[in-house]
């Protein structure tokens, strides 16, 4: 975080262009991994059977508190897209309240390659995902035709 002491209006205005150029528009998420580790890739971009999968130690990339990126239309500054990441409970509609939960959604990631799933007219959107120990695991591995489930 980053403090400011603002004296003027001069002040306030620099220091409101500063904060304003660090905004992100995007959300918060924790990426945890569920199951063993994806094999090894070798360097033809095939896998390698012959290297070990060391699953049980834990690895940087295997939970991540990451930002999402949520883009605005350069129009309207409204956030593009569905948002379809659901809550973790069955929502009681005898219940006064909701359940507590965390403040940032938890994604759980399995390792195991599958073909993109897009079912017709189900609303998806995509998201980039700020770097980070998983974002240079996921690029070093090379396979941008494989995808890794979420839930």
């Amino acid at each position: 975080g980053r403090s400011y002491c603002v004296r003027t209006q001069r002040m306030l205005n620099q220091c409101l262009e500063s904060l304003v150029q660090k905004v992100q528009s995007g959300v918060v998420i924790n990426f945890e991994k569920s199951g063993p580790d994806p094999a090894p890739i070798g360097e033809d971009g095939l896998v390698d059977s012959s290297r070990p999968i060391n699953s049980f130690a834990s690895q940087p990339w295997h939970s991540c508190h990451k930002l999402i990126y949520v883009r605005p239309n350069p129009k309207t500054g409204v956030p593009v897209g569905h948002w379809p990441i659901p809550e973790s409970f069955w929502p009681d509609q005898n219940s006064p309240t909701l359940p507590p939960r965390t403040a940032h959604p938890v994604v759980r990631f399995s390792c195991v390659d599958c073909e993109p799933m897009v079912i017709d007219k189900l609303p998806f959107d995509k998201y980039e995902l700020e770097p980070s120990p998983l974002t240079q695991y996921i690029l070093e591995r090379k396979s941008p035709h494989t995808c890794w489930q979420v839930f």
